[in-house]
């Protein structure tokens, strides 16, 4: 029994999903009950907890040092591994600028727990989650094009999955499976995790920023818009390319 759960290869995907049901379960429980600034604080906190405990996880499983773990190594690499979601990033920011009319309704404790505190929580939790835990195991597995792909479509399905708990979403899964997708091609190029987190945070900081935005619609907007498919699909083609024309080399014995 022991080895099931401390396979170094494979015993991340079986703390995942202990930690990712309780987590669920205990996010229920809180939604049901309050909403508002209490709703994102009680989030917040979840999140650190539950990162927190992906992390001490991780430690044991893989015998390392948490600063092995945050460090933020191989940044010409991960950034390399990141352009699909940087082209896709600056499309979404000039689809922003392009339609941004006003803020309305963001008191500054929506602002403080919703859009700054949940989602840098968020980027913390989800990176070591969906990212770190699932992934790393790679590095004790065999090294082939099929393996890693078959890890990352693995973490994307699960990251797009629970995105849809509260209600089943196809466009949601999809475009988060594909977010989900490319960040877990930067971790597998680099052993990079910070790089994620940063990215997960500043592109969730402005989507529920923009939940607050009065739209001014215009050709160009509305354009960008219509072509948003698009960007996601061009997104995944780049990083899944990038996952299998470039495999990084490294092999390590399990337990």
């Amino acid at each position: 029994m022991e080895n099931v759960f401390w396979d170094k290869r494979y015993s991340g995907f079986l703390w995942h999903i202990i930690i990712t049901a309780i987590f669920v379960m205990l996010s229920l429980f809180f939604l049901k009950r309050t909403d508002g600034t209490t709703w994102f604080l009680i989030s917040s906190v979840l999140r650190i907890m539950f990162g927190c405990a992906v992390l001490f996880v991780a430690i044991r499983l893989f015998e390392l040092r948490p600063l092995e773990i945050l460090k933020n190594r191989n940044i010409k690499t991960a950034l390399t591994a990141s352009v699909g979601f940087l082209l896709f990033f600056l499309y979404f920011l000039i689809q922003i600028i392009s339609g941004f009319g006003k803020l309305a309704g963001l008191s500054l404790g929506l602002f403080l727990s919703r859009v700054l505190l949940q989602q840098l929580t968020t980027g913390f939790y989800e990176e070591l989650n969906y990212r770190f835990l699932l992934l790393e195991g790679l590095k004790y597995a065999k090294n082939n094009i099929g393996l890693n792909l078959t890890y990352a479509f693995v973490s994307s399905i699960l990251f797009g999955l629970v995105h849809c708990v509260t209600g089943w979403d196809t466009y949601t899964f999809l475009t988060t499976a594909s977010i989900g997708f490319v960040f877990a091609v930067i971790f597998i190029r680099s052993s990079n995790i910070v790089l994620p987190m940063l990215f997960h945070f500043i592109y969730d900081f402005i989507i529920h920023l923009t939940s607050f935005v009065e739209w001014h619609h215009n050709p160009i907007y509305d354009g960008l818009c219509a072509c948003s498919d698009y960007a996601y699909i061009v997104m995944f083609i780049l990083s899944f390319a990038f996952l299998v024309t470039k495999t990084r080399k490294y092999c390590k014995k399990s337990n």
